[in-house]
């Protein structure tokens, strides 16, 4: 079993798209396509994205823009920004993508995966930089699962806890890397529709459950169009000046 993993699409419809065509002609047909939540927010496209996704029957959780709009009580921890997509985009799904997104875990375990947005094991707020590294060895020895998959901070990432309980942090890059059976592991997945790393492509995860190798796969995609659309829709401009800058940003 393969499976393929999307974070942070944010309602970012041309990246979505075309993340799927490209894991659709890498992967079999046997695959599972998971994603680690906040598939709305920021973009233009929250309903056709939600839609997309329920079409394709993914395995999903929710992210904290999910939580936002399904929550008013949570929009106290957002930046005056990001609580201005919040709104328009509780201004902009349907009822039927609203039921969707409030029936979603917060976290998921499947086979030695745990996937969950922020931190493991199920916290959609926080962000994995926020945990020093002995509360991170801590968190992950103390998983059920050996290797966590999780979103939220938009940049490629690989934690990996060796048996002497070192743990080693270090920037996932693209192409395939093979991970220490040994171990235990955290991967962030890096962003498909609003990268913070200053490539603007749109990065997914494939993970190999049988050789337990995690590729890191960077998809073009018209990134221009995905902007001029947020433009259109009077949401703050920030959100598409990501798609096309090249510089990283972590506001």
């Amino acid at each position: 079993m393969k499976l393929a993993i999307l974070s942070d699409i944010h309602a970012n419809l041309e990246a979505l798209e075309a993340v799927l065509a490209d894991a659709a002609k890498r992967l079999p047909k046997d695959r599972e396509l998971v994603t680690l939540g906040d598939m709305v927010g920021y973009g233009a496209d929250p309903e056709a994205v939600a839609k997309t996704l329920r079409g394709l029957a993914v395995r999903a959780v929710l992210g904290n823009h999910e939580v936002g709009v399904l929550n008013p009580g949570t929009r106290g921890m957002f930046n005056p920004v990001a609580l201005e997509a919040v709104l328009w985009t509780a201004d902009n799904i349907s009822a039927e993508t609203e039921a969707w997104l409030a029936s979603l875990p917060k976290s998921l375990s499947l086979g030695p995966c745990r996937l969950v947005h922020g931190l493991p094991p199920d916290d959609t707020f926080r962000y994995l930089f926020e945990a020093g590294r002995p509360e991170l060895a801590r968190l992950m020895s103390g998983l059920a699962e050996p290797i966590s998959f999780v979103g939220h901070t938009h940049v490629l990432k690989l934690l990996s806890l060796d048996q002497d309980q070192h743990l080693h942090v270090r920037k996932l890059d693209q192409g395939e890397h093979r991970l220490d059976r040994r171990a235990r592991h955290m991967v962030n997945a890096g962003a498909v529709g609003q990268p913070r790393d200053g490539d603007p492509r749109a990065k997914y995860l494939i993970f190999d459950q049988d050789d337990w190798t995690v590729e890191a796969v960077f998809v073009p995609y018209d990134n221009r169009k995905a902007a001029a659309k947020i433009l259109s829709a009077g949401l703050p401009a920030v959100f598409a000046d990501r798609l096309i800058r090249h510089e990283p940003s972590f506001s």
